[in-house]
C-alpha cells in the first residue's frame, strides 16, 4: 500500500499481568481503529509465549501520530499498561516493497 505507514508494536507482560494486558490493549486497539487515518489495527497474542502480545497497524500517509510519539503518546493513553510492561514496547516501522 504505497503512501501507508506500517507498524508492528511488541508488547511484554509480567508474570500474572498478562489478563490485564490483554485487556488494556483490546481497549487501546478498539479506540485506535477509530483514528481518522488508521486503516487498520490487529491485536496478536503469540501462540510459544502468551504473555507476549503484538498490534499490526497500518495508516494512510506517512506521518501519522506513531511516527511522532510511539504508543506512549496515544491519545487514549496507557491507562494500566505502564504497570503490566515487563520491558519497553518495541515498535517496528516498515514500508511496503513488493
Amino acid at each position: 500500500m504505497n503512501g501507508t505507514a506500517t507498524f508492528v508494536s511488541t508488547f511484554q507482560a509480567k508474570l500474572g499481568s498478562e489478563r490485564l494486558m490483554q485487556y488494556e490493549l483490546e481497549r487501546l486497539v478498539s479506540f485506535t481503529r477509530r483514528e481518522r487515518t488508521c486503516l487498520y489495527c490487529d491485536l496478536f497474542r503469540l501462540s510459544r509465549d502468551r504473555s507476549t502480545f503484538v498490534v499490526h497497524s497500518v495508516w494512510s500517509g506517512r506521518e501519522s501520530w506513531m511516527n511522532r510519539d510511539g504508543w506512549e503518546g496515544h491519545p487514549a493513553g496507557m491507562g494500566l499498561l505502564d504497570q503490566c510492561l515487563q520491558r519497553p514496547i518495541e515498535v517496528v516501522a516498515m514500508e511496503e516493497v513488493a
